[in-house]
């Protein structure tokens, strides 16, 4: 409908029109200039017309982003708080089901229907009067056997047994258990070394002087702490993620003065004597076939050239062979590529790492150091996938999230079948299930990339699968290789639980530190939970030769004994340059067991 302004113009042109012919001029020259106002005013009113349009497509379009920015915003505010709120499994909860609405809950049938055989029977459909199986009772469990037991008879009062009489006589006892704690006990080991001096300058050997017996072997020479004392400090800051300032209050509760600058100090002197360990361990580090990296920020004091708030960053990487794993932290202020090449591919070894895969998340660091010489091939990490299309099935496209959940659900169910075969099973396997189940994926992702907007949680999520997909189908080359890295993941995670007591490290000589005694520790879990290392003639700290299973889950090896846990943690003889190195890390055990041979490793590393 034309504006106000036009409307003057077409009513004079109407006036015009409607005239009597007679009125009009007979002069061509006249009724040509009419006719070219004419055509000038209808031009005009045809931009004019034409820019309204343009405005009101302008507005329709900002308001068709607004609409979409609004709703981005929304999914990111649900997600936000589902992350911290909610629970952290990538799982689905059952309430979302609820969320289809009946015209996406049809399409969804239809295509699921369209993907089944034409000669598929419908599902069975359950009785109404079909109830879950009742849950157990709790049952109180048996206190462990291992523990020596402290009897103590309860016994009727004597003036009630003597009023009793001989009528009554005892049958048994009526026995039950409670678990007793004994606090520890701290003791002060004081070393007397015997002094011998010849009775006259006539004895053989006089002329030195006195004979003194020798200092006991000491991994920190000189120092008040005994090696208990350390592997204590050690476990309970690595292992339990008590910081320092709280092991000071516990200490000071048993009346011993001991400051956390000191055990800070104690600890820093730990790492020239475990110097010819780590080399050994870095170095069986690179002999297995697949190497898992992941990192995690950390912030550390003074280091030079940088502020405190900076972030530097731990780095973890997984490798060494199946039967002898290793764990390997590393601190650095970057986080670029140059960080795992110089732990991966140092330039002082002869002969150079033998080829392996590298398998890591999406940061592109890692696609950089895929492209090295000695690496085989790059696997990425399924989880990461999953953990993207979780958080968009919690978001405004519900229902074609949960389908790629359910699909990558189908690729892990694989996994879990072939969990404890060797490598050559693993990969005929995957290549018999797996491979079809990623053809379905990728059509999946494909068709569904045009139907979203980038910029939701689900076009993120399927952007970011597209553009991993090259190494997210790695692992179907070789057996070795896993579905994802949470290998890695779960090798970090002890350190960030206890980055959340400690906050930070105090320079950068205490991450360093920090790094090695991470390493040392989380190679010696993962090892007793792999039971293949450990020596059976040595006891555990508790005084047995079985160890109770460690909460943190890590896969046994197919064959090995369960039930026997050795302390040799470095069956590292291949070398006899290396000799040293191994013998002083088997005499390493578990960290409970430092208190007893730290200062062994000490003593037979400086020989």
């Amino acid at each position: 409908m034309p504006s106000r302004s036009n409307q003057g113009r077409y009513s004079g042109i109407i006036h015009v029109m409607d005239g009597p012919l007679q009125t009009l001029p007979n002069d061509p020259g006249v009724l040509h200039g009419i006719i070219g106002r004419l055509s000038d005013q209808l031009a005009q009113s045809e931009r004019e017309r034409a820019e309204q349009s343009l405005q009101l497509e302008q507005h329709a379009n900002t308001l068709q982003q607004q609409t979409r920015r609004i709703d981005q915003l929304l999914e990111y505010i649900e997600l936000l708080r589902r992350k911290r709120f909610g629970r952290s499994a990538d799982r689905i909860p059952e309430s979302q089901l609820g969320l289809f609405d009946e015209t996406e809950l049809e399409a969804l049938i239809a295509a699921l229907e369209a993907e089944l055989p034409a000669d598929t029977p419908p599902p069975a459909t359950p009785a109404e009067d079909t109830l879950a199986p009742p849950k157990g009772k709790p049952v109180r469990r048996p206190l462990p056997s291992h523990l020596p037991r402290v009897e103590r008879i309860l016994d009727l009062p004597e003036a009630e047994k003597a009023a009793m009489g001989e009528d009554w006589v005892l049958i048994g006892y009526d026995s039950s258990e409670q678990l007793a704690v004994i606090p520890r006990q701290t003791d002060v080991i004081e070393y007397k070394r015997a002094k011998y001096v010849a009775r006259n300058e006539d004895v053989p050997g006089a002329e030195v002087g006195v004979k003194i017996a020798p200092r006991p072997a000491q991994i920190i020479p000189k120092s008040i702490a005994h090696s208990s004392l350390l592997a204590s400090i050690v476990t309970a800051k690595f292992v339990d993620a008590l910081p320092l300032y709280r092991q000071e209050t516990i200490f000071a509760r048993e009346g011993i003065a001991l400051g956390r600058q000191t055990m800070a100090g104690l600890l820093i002197q730990l790492q020239a004597p475990l110097q010819p360990v780590a080399a050994a361990l870095k170095d069986l580090l690179r002999r297995g076939a697949v190497v898992h990296i992941d990192e995690t920020p950390v912030q550390v004091l003074r280091e030079p050239g940088r502020e405190n708030t900076q972030d530097s960053y731990m780095w973890v990487f997984c490798g060494g062979p199946p039967d002898t794993p290793v764990r390997w932290f590393e601190y650095a202020p970057s986080r670029a590529a140059e960080v795992p090449r110089r732990v991966l591919f140092p330039a002082d070894v002869d002969p150079p790492p033998l080829p392996f895969y590298l398998q890591s998340d999406g940061y592109g660091a890692y696609g950089v150091l895929a492209a090295a010489p000695g690496v085989i091939g790059h696997a990425g990490c399924w989880a990461h996938v999953r953990r993207k299309f979780v958080d968009a099935a919690n978001g405004r496209n519900a229902g074609a999230a949960q389908q790629m959940v359910a699909l990558i659900a189908e690729l892990y169910a694989v996994e879990r079948r072939l969990r404890d075969a060797d490598p050559q099973t693993r990969l005929r396997g995957r290549a018999e299930h797996s491979r079809a189940i990623l053809m379905r994926i990728r059509q999946w992702l494909d068709r569904t990339a045009t139907r979203v907007l980038p910029k939701s949680l689900l076009g993120e999520a399927i952007g970011y699968a597209l553009g991993q997909w090259p190494i997210l189908i790695t692992f179907l080359e070789d057996g070795h290789l896993e579905i994802d890295n949470n290998i890695a993941e779960n090798a970090i995670r002890p350190f960030v639980v206890g980055r959340k007591n400690w906050l930070f490290a105090g320079s950068p000589k205490g991450a360093e530190t920090s790094a090695l005694l991470y390493s040392l520790i989380e190679t010696a879990l993962c090892r007793a939970r792999h039971k293949v290392v450990y020596a059976a003639r040595r006891t555990m700290p508790n005084g047995l030769g079985r160890s109770p299973p460690v909460a943190r889950t890590c896969r046994a090896e197919a064959g090995a004994d369960r039930g026997t846990i050795r302390h040799s943690l470095m069956p590292y003889r291949e070398s006899r340059k290396a000799s040293s190195w191994s013998l002083a890390w088997k005499r390493l055990g578990s960290p409970s067991s430092w208190g007893t041979s730290l200062a062994r490793a000490a003593s037979l590393s400086s020989r």
